[in-house]
């Protein structure tokens, strides 16, 4: 196999499309190209063609990992989700996980506390709520349990869970007593807050 054309590619400026015996072959990014000293002429075994290919799918999968994280921070199950659904294999997608945690970009529990405080402080919840939320990220569980730990004490729960009723008991104050009841309590049983907390909040605001 001889490279017999290279080419810059029109629509993406930082690669370069190869064609070997007169046949497009491949693209590659530039490091790859520059990695591998990539000229007209060259002959490629199998063995090398192999190669650049494989260091040409590390680099992609690395690249797409990293423009996904810069939107916003992420776990590393969505990254594995994301470069799953990109059609990666699990080898790529595991050194494309270990290349971000290794540079600082990929911290499950720096995520996690992120995630519960953002989520407190826009619209609160439950810590059962916000426990099953962080599962769903992927997030370890005892991750899980040391962040829920650090965002709630009781005290603030409850302020959360008192405040939550409240607001609900304004919408239906007219209503009679027991339906309000019922609704205060299947309100905050929603929004993630433990059954004994809810009945206490339910019990303090509807004294009938």
């Amino acid at each position: 196999m001889i490279i017999t054309k290279i080419e810059r590619q029109k629509k993406n400026r930082s690669r370069f499309s190869i064609f070997v015996d007169e046949q497009y072959a491949f693209s590659v990014s530039e490091d790859v190209y520059a990695r591998f000293i990539l000229h007209t002429e060259q002959e490629l075994s199998p063995i090398e063609r192999t190669q650049i290919e494989q260091a040409e799918a590390d680099a992609s999968v690395k690249s797409i990992a990293l423009r996904y994280r810069s939107y916003r921070p992420r776990s590393a199950k969505e990254i594995e989700e994301y470069l799953q659904k990109k059609g990666f294999d699990d080898g790529h997608i595991h050194q494309a996980i270990s290349y971000l945690s290794d540079n600082g970009l990929l911290n499950d529990g720096e995520y996690a506390r992120m995630f519960c405080r953002d989520k407190l402080l826009l619209k609160p919840i439950g810590k059962q709520s916000m426990k099953q939320l962080l599962y769903k990220k992927g997030i370890d569980r005892a991750i899980i349990e040391s962040v829920l730990a650090e965002c709630y004490t009781s005290e603030s729960e409850y302020a959360l869970a008192l405040f939550e009723g409240e607001r609900k008991y304004k919408r239906i104050a007219s209503l009679p007593a027991l339906t309000k009841k019922k609704r205060i309590y299947e309100h905050l049983m929603r929004r993630g807050y433990d059954s004994a907390l809810a009945m206490k909040i339910t019990k303090q605001l509807v004294n009938q």
